[in-house]
């Protein structure tokens, strides 16, 4: 970056002296000689700039530059903001960064609502560790979900018209299903059927359209879904569950700009609804809790092959089954992606978490423990990715980030701070510059967030800040 940009500012400085060499040589070309002409034509060319280079070339170059670098190269010039914005640079970008650590999201999340707000955890302009004072970082970038009610919801305000954060159940934004691919799937927050597909980077969303079979009337019901990408062909799709009681379980699937919804048979399993499901390889995971306190939970990790339309059972660590856990322990566990593997967070309530990476996809004897995070009290966490410098990063009891270093096997505890709330919901995302323009067909209406001429309302303007405490024990108040 700093070499582009080094040449950016002097590229003024540089077409002025091009010109006036270029209009030297055209005025002196019937008194100087031949050779006099190229020298002075190679004086001008030498101050060439990387503007010059082909745009396909540039385009590759600045694919590789991390996101940060990428918007601010995108608000360097018309030039550069054009080339991020094209077609070729998404792709070129999607495919050097699609098996890279995800990034994270942070949003702030109530029981009676919740931001469309995400805030973009850079932690590589976190200050470091200092024992002689607290270090805290204010979190800047932020990007924004589609609006649920784009006008005043009469049902969101209390009894004297005041709008009350605490009493918006009904004006509850999108709750995030998964992501895949860079883009999100959003569904209902209380019926959680699916109903958004967006990509925050472009600020793009398209809808889904309901199931001919969906009644929100029916209040009983539970829906579960995934959402994921079919490499054979080419196509992203959503999948929805539904139970209407312990034996009826629906299954459908729509393919982002197909025309209606399709059933795929019967969901065999109930996954837990509340756990994050996790997308890879073509599949979507979830954590069933389909067993009796006495059988073995060795079959408790579930998925849905986009590719080939069926569920299937993923084989968990080969000692879930010596050591069989009950239900409760199964809510305690959390699948995820770490170096692009297939991943268990184990938690047992007051014990230190166990990591566990399938390093072999679909091979039970490839589960190896990675880790276990034996510095401190953390409770329920979920990790998130590794960092450069080897330390993982967890995100703890719905409140607070560690970055802990295996090796040196030292703890930071990072407290996430926003005035009006305590819990916070962690979304881990790899961003793309995909249009949905360019991969649902032109069945699709492609809206736009408008994220920067939204008028948020009082509640909705947010600022987080990351302040490191002392010790684990001051995330517990």
């Amino acid at each position: 970056m700093t070499f582009f940009f080094h040449y950016l500012t002097r590229k003024n400085l540089f077409s002025k002296r091009r010109k006036s060499l270029k209009s030297a040589a055209a005025q002196n070309s019937s008194s100087s000689s031949g050779h006099d002409d190229e020298q002075q034509l190679l004086a001008a060319y030498r101050y060439s700039t990387i503007i010059d280079l082909p745009s396909h070339i540039l385009s590759d170059i600045l694919s590789r530059l991390p996101l940060k670098s990428i918007f601010i190269s995108r608000c360097v010039c018309k030039t550069w903001h054009i080339l991020i914005s094209d077609p070729l640079f998404a792709t070129l970008h999607f495919d050097r960064n699609s098996g890279s650590n995800p990034e994270l999201y942070l949003r702030t999340d109530f029981s009676t609502c919740i931001s469309r707000t995400l805030h973009w955890v850079d932690l590589e302009s976190f200050p470091g560790y200092n024992h002689a004072q607290c270090q805290w970082a204010k979190i800047n970038a932020q990007f924004y979900l589609p609006k649920r009610y784009p006008k005043p919801n009469p049902k969101a305000c209390t009894s004297n018209g005041n709008s009350n954060r605490g009493n918006r159940r009904a004006g509850r934004e999108y709750d995030i299903v998964n992501s895949c691919n860079g883009f999100l799937c959003l569904r209902k927050p209380f019926h959680r059927n699916p109903c958004i597909i967006c990509n925050p980077i472009t600020g793009e969303y398209v809808t889904i359209p309901k199931p001919a079979a969906e009644d929100d009337k029916k209040t009983l019901r539970t829906v579960i879904s995934g959402f994921g990408y079919s490499f054979r062909s080419k196509q992203y799709k959503v999948l929805r569950l539904v139970f209407d009681d312990f034996l009826n379980r629906t299954a459908e699937i729509y393919s982002l700009g197909g025309a209606a919804w399709r059933k795929v048979g019967n969901a065999p399993w109930s996954p837990i609804a509340g756990l994050f499901p996790t997308y890879l390889n073509g599949v979507i995971h979830w954590v069933c809790d389909d067993i009796e306190d006495d059988q073995s939970c060795s079959d408790c990790i579930v998925g849905f092959d986009f590719e080939d339309e069926r569920f299937c059972v993923v084989p968990a660590p080969p000692h879930f089954a010596k050591k069989p856990k009950t239900r409760d322990n199964l809510y305690d566990m959390n699948l995820g992606v770490l170096g692009g593997c297939l991943s268990i967070c184990d938690v047992t309530y007051f014990a230190p978490p166990d990591i566990w990476v399938m390093k072999d996809y679909g091979v039970q004897e490839s589960w190896i423990k990675q880790l276990s995070v034996d510095n401190g009290y953390f409770g329920i966490c979920r990790p998130i990715k590794y960092l450069d410098d080897g330390s993982l990063l967890l995100f703890c009891k719905r409140r607070a980030l560690v970055l802990y270093n295996p090796v040196e096997k030292n703890t930071r505890y990072l407290l996430i701070h926003e005035d009006q709330s305590m819990i916070f919901e962690a979304i881990t995302h790899v961003p793309s510059f995909l249009s949905l323009k360019d991969v649902g067909g032109d069945n699709l209406t492609v809206q736009s967030i408008n994220s920067r001429s939204d008028q948020f309302e009082p509640e909705e303007s947010e600022t987080l800040f990351l302040i490191e405490m002392r010790k684990a024990g001051e995330l517990l108040y």
